[in-house]
């Protein structure tokens, strides 16, 4: 583009629309790359100071070819900061008949001040129709055989760029390589099996496919990705925006639609988040394709996940481990220990079901453990405490347990430093690692601020987390007594 803008700037027969007519000296010479008025200077490696300062030194000198001299800097965001303000002056009072073109594809790396005295452009990317008609033009005009689906898996590649559209089908063409191969992608009927698969909770189908897909060569990054691009596509259709999916037939189109009816959105929601979590670690994984497995696991979560259940896939936690006789027992969340319960106490089988669920106990988060039962392991879990880490035991003595509400211990501390360093996610790992150890049950730490005061236990003490806060003790001085210690017999003053 920038080299059609010179063109127009220095054509001899330039028509009304401003249009270069593409047969007079200068656009030939420009086509040609002999144009001596259009400079060409890739800012990724004349990036410095000295570089700008070289191109206002030859500046001044007038045009010798052509009416205009351009200069067109590619990749301008690669510029030091120095060598931008060097630019300022020169762009906000350029010589007549000389024209500046920055070239960018990260505009944002632009200062504002270069773009406030240039006129910006921004070319939008390529829309499919328009890469694929391209590609069909090429490949008619040399002759090339290749099907209308390779050029829709090339052009979809090619992310709206023409020049990376062309590069692409000229690989495939010279090098005699299958599209899929190359950029690495997967068919969306592929995509609709794992979907299928991963829906009925069958995630060892759906690992197959991925030790497939591996095996065969493809760039499981890129796989991955396009399989994202496939549920993003799923979700514009369950959300009745169809016509922004690409490269679908309407056959194909038609069986996204069938699959997308049996989904629910918070399954395409969970189903996203879970690849992308994974999606970034596949490039770095000793095992490529181990991320992409696990991100398939935690997917592949049954029939309850479909558009019937409405659950976003998120998996069931474990259930709690038997507890002793004297901690409370923790209140049902499923329906398999409702039923427990209700074999369990006969009297409530009378009580409709409705009533049951709205009761206020159902409500209500039943402790795990009184607060009788922790004193009395209190000290045990001190003692503990000190295997694990000496200053977690310090934090710990400076509270005090005082409640327990639900899964949470509720320790009182004096100070909000106590607070920040037992809640740390360090330190509440391995407090409820011991807990779970001595008390049977998962929970967890939770401090409050005392509204008092620690009380001083001794004069010159306060408190009992370290010695650090213990004022030092009064200095009684006794000559003989230094004297013996130091083995001295100098007369002391």
């Amino acid at each position: 583009m920038a080299r059609i803008l010179a063109k127009a700037l220095n054509c001899a027969d330039i028509n009304s629309k401003g249009d270069p007519c593409t047969k007079c000296s200068s656009c030939v010479a420009i086509k040609e790359g002999s144009f001596v008025d259009m400079i060409e200077i890739d800012a990724a490696s004349n990036r410095g100071i000295d570089d700008i300062r070289e191109i206002k030194d030859k500046i001044k000198l007038a045009p010798t070819m052509g009416k205009n001299k351009v200069y067109i800097i590619d990749e301008v965001h690669m510029l030091t900061n120095e060598a931008f303000n060097a630019l300022l002056k020169t762009l906000e009072e350029p010589p007549k008949k000389t024209t500046f073109v920055l070239c960018t594809t990260e505009l944002h790396k632009v200062p504002d001040t270069i773009k406030s005295r240039c006129q910006v452009y921004r070319f939008k990317r390529a829309t499919m129709p328009q890469l694929i008609e391209k590609l069909k033009e090429i490949t008619k005009s040399e002759k090339i055989k290749i099907s209308e689906k390779d050029l829709e898996k090339i052009a979809l590649a090619s992310l709206g760029g023409f020049r990376d559209a062309e590069t692409l089908l000229q690989q495939v063409s010279d090098g005699e390589l299958s599209v899929d191969s190359l950029v690495g992608m997967g068919s969306k009927e592929v995509y609709i099996e794992l979907t299928d698969h991963l829906m009925s909770g069958n995630s060892g189908s759906a690992i197959r496919i991925i030790s497939k897909v591996y095996e065969e060569g493809l760039d499981l990054y890129v796989w991955t990705g396009e399989y994202l691009r496939y549920l993003r596509e799923m979700l514009f259709i369950k959300s009745g925006v169809k016509e922004e999916v690409s490269g679908a037939t309407s056959e194909l189109l038609a069986e996204m639609e069938e699959q997308a009816s049996r989904l629910s959105v918070g399954w395409l929601l969970n189903a996203m988040n879970s690849i992308l979590e994974e999606h970034k670690n596949i490039k770095t994984s000793f095992i490529p394709q181990l991320p992409v497995e696990m991100a398939l696991a935690k997917i592949g979560g049954g029939e309850e996940l479909l558009s019937g259940g409405g659950s976003l896939g998120i998996p069931e936690a474990p259930k709690q481990p038997t507890t002793s006789p004297g901690i409370g027992k923790k209140m049902p969340k499923d329906e398999k220990e409702e039923e427990e319960k209700e074999q369990e106490e006969p009297e409530e089988d009378a009580k409709p079901e409705k009533e049951k669920k709205n009761t206020p106990e159902d409500k209500e988060e039943t402790s795990l453990i009184t607060l009788e039962n922790l004193e009395e392991k209190w000290k045990e879990f001190i003692k503990r405490s000190r295997e694990l880490n000496h200053s977690l035991t310090a934090l710990l003595k400076s509270g005090k347990p005082v409640n327990v509400e639900g899964k949470f211990v509720i320790l009182e501390v004096f100070y909000p430093f106590h607070k920040e360093r037992l809640e740390s996610p360090q330190n509440r790992k391995l407090i409820e690692k011991l807990m779970s150890e001595i008390y049977d049950a998962r929970l967890s730490l939770k401090c409050v601020l005392s509204k008092e005061k620690p009380k001083k236990l001794k004069t010159g003490e306060s408190g009992n987390l370290t010695d650090l806060n213990i004022a030092p003790a009064e200095v009684v001085f006794n000559k003989d007594s230094v004297l013996e210690a130091f083995d001295g017999g100098l007369p002391l003053i």
